[in-house]
């Protein structure tokens, strides 16, 4: 019988809740994305692209990696370009952790990083977010062993959408300088909000960023890497040559060139439609965490039938399975209409039954 290491063989494989299911046909809430299209200077790029014929090659990083530089403001060779961010999480981890090494996170977490762990043979220690769902910080320090090899640190967190000071983060490092701790930023163009002035001082930083949120590309994959240059050499040992396909890369200079879209998105994903949900919820005595970025927990005694009468009226969200919060749906936040759609489906429910 041929079998796989005992470590895969153990694993469970990661199921799509969504599986089956045509999601163009839903206002899309359940994965944190950007709900809009992506803007007419992308379409134009990637058609330039295949009326170039340019598909039948392997892509070739040179006239992208600069623009990337300069939307960072970060020197070339600290940065590393990724088929997503999920493929970040791989390299950096295949890079650090070995069988029965220990990744130190805090959880509910974003669930690649235990996967890949798993991958790699690794011991994961979870520390527990307090019941508010705030950064654990004094338990986590706690926690960190002689064992541990990796740190990570997701800001803000999904699913919880905490917030982990730049404060406490620089301690950790401070008080850690041989062990590599990574920040995830998938929402940094959400917070504006980013450890990366800490590079310079702490060369066991990571920053992983993305694509797939603000741009409106996570159908592309395209994600990055931010570290000392030390750690970036170390890590294109693993990333095969041609992992990025040239037509994320076109569509991210295009977003990086013509920024206005995605920006006015943003603005008013954070500045109009989170305050409206919140001050609907606040109103109507529904229960949530306020978290950092275009997405919040929603806590209710009916969680699944709410979920389901949302799906029934063409709205997606994220039913969450963690023990401390699988009474919570995870929300993501659009546009102002999208956010009055959402709110005009709730209250019908609401309407109906007590949240």
């Amino acid at each position: 019988m041929i079998q796989v290491k005992p470590n895969i063989a153990a694993m469970t494989a990661y199921t799509a809740v969504w599986k089956n299911l045509d999601r163009r046909k839903y206002l899309r809430l359940d994965l944190n994305e950007n709900t809009q299209p992506l803007p007419e200077h992308v379409n134009a790029a990637l058609k330039r692209l295949i009326e170039e014929q340019s598909l039948q090659m392997y892509p070739s990083y040179e006239h992208f990696l600069p623009k990337l530089g300069q939307y960072t403001n970060t020197e070339l060779d600290h940065l590393v370009i990724t088929n997503g961010s999920d493929q970040a999480i791989h390299i950096i981890l295949t890079a650090f952790l070995g069988q029965g090494d220990t990744l130190l996170i805090a959880e509910p977490e974003f669930p690649i990083f235990s996967l890949s762990a798993q991958i790699n043979g690794a011991n994961i220690r979870k520390v527990p977010y307090n019941e508010d769902m705030s950064f654990p910080f004094a338990q986590f320090c706690d926690a960190i062993g002689d064992d541990t090899k990796l740190i990570v640190i997701i800001n803000p967190n999904n699913p919880t959408g905490t917030l982990v000071s730049i404060e406490q983060i620089e301690i950790i490092l401070a008080e850690n300088p041989d062990i590599p701790v990574i920040v995830d930023e998938a929402y940094f163009e959400f917070t504006g909000i980013t450890s990366q002035p800490l590079l310079a001082k702490f060369p066991n930083l990571i920053i992983i960023r993305t694509f797939s949120k603000a741009f409106a590309m996570a159908g592309l994959r395209l994600g990055y890497i931010l570290a000392s240059a030390e750690i970036t050499s170390q890590l294109y040992k693993i990333r095969a040559p041609f992992d990025v396909n040239c037509c994320a890369l076109a569509a991210a200079e295009a977003q990086i060139d013509h920024p206005a879209e995605w920006q006015a998105y943003v603005r008013e994903v954070m500045a109009v439609s989170k305050p409206m949900l919140e001050s609907f919820f606040d109103q109507h005595d529904v229960s949530y965490y306020l978290g950092a970025a275009n997405f919040m927990l929603v806590r209710s005694k009916q969680r699944d039938e709410v979920v389901r009468h949302l799906r029934e009226h063409g709205i997606l969200v994220r039913p969450m399975l963690a023990t401390a919060i699988q009474d919570t749906f995870r929300l993501g936040i659009g546009t102002a209409l999208e956010t009055q759609r959402f709110i005009d489906v709730f209250q019908r429910f609401q309407h109906q039954k007590v949240i």
